[in-house]
């Protein structure tokens, strides 16, 4: 993880920066307004030590060096939106999707399906040829958006425990 890693996106009035775990209290906020989805994921409202696992964890075998986290940021410096992901994982030249965050106000209006075909891009310039990542079955709208980028359903998993909640996941994948 590092601050200097980015990616070009078309989205006026919108960057994109790299977080580290410095930046856990300035994303909370961006958790907070994403309540909706903080509580389908763990059955309860984020706190300050939810923010701080998205830089603490990592799938098996990976590592700091393999974690990437990207805020969307406004104009006005305000993280709006976060994608965290994984390098080669679960496989060479494969990247996982850990979480896909976007600002309430932002949805449905594209913003997230452009910072993806950004970051789709960039994949492809770091020598990805596969994205994978996880719905939980109960997500039927984050299963309609990643459907709407291309991604199929790979396997079923789970149970899996995140909080107060077990989930059943759909992994999805799809090529660049």
């Amino acid at each position: 993880m590092d601050r200097t890693t980015t990616f070009p996106i078309s989205l006026s009035g919108f960057d994109i920066e790299g977080l580290i775990e410095a930046d856990a209290p300035r994303l909370i906020q961006l958790y907070q307004g994403c309540s909706d989805y903080i509580v389908l994921e763990r059955g309860h409202p984020p706190d300050a030590a939810v923010a701080l696992e998205e830089f603490r964890s990592f799938p098996p075998g990976r590592t700091e060096a393999d974690k990437f986290v990207f805020g969307l940021k406004s104009a006005t410096g305000e993280l709006v939106g976060m994608l965290a992901c994984d390098r080669n994982y679960p496989q060479a030249r494969s990247w996982w999707i850990a979480l896909l965050l976007m600002d309430p106000a932002l949805r449905g209006q594209s913003v997230a399906k452009t910072l993806c075909a950004g970051f789709f891009s960039w994949l492809k310039t770091q020598g990805a040829d596969r994205v994978e990542l996880a719905v939980f079955a109960e997500n039927k709208a984050g299963l309609r958006f990643w459907e709407g980028q291309g991604f199929m359903l790979v396997r079923t998993a789970g149970p899996v425990s995140i909080g107060t909640k077990q989930h059943s996941l759909q992994v999805l994948a799809r090529a660049l």
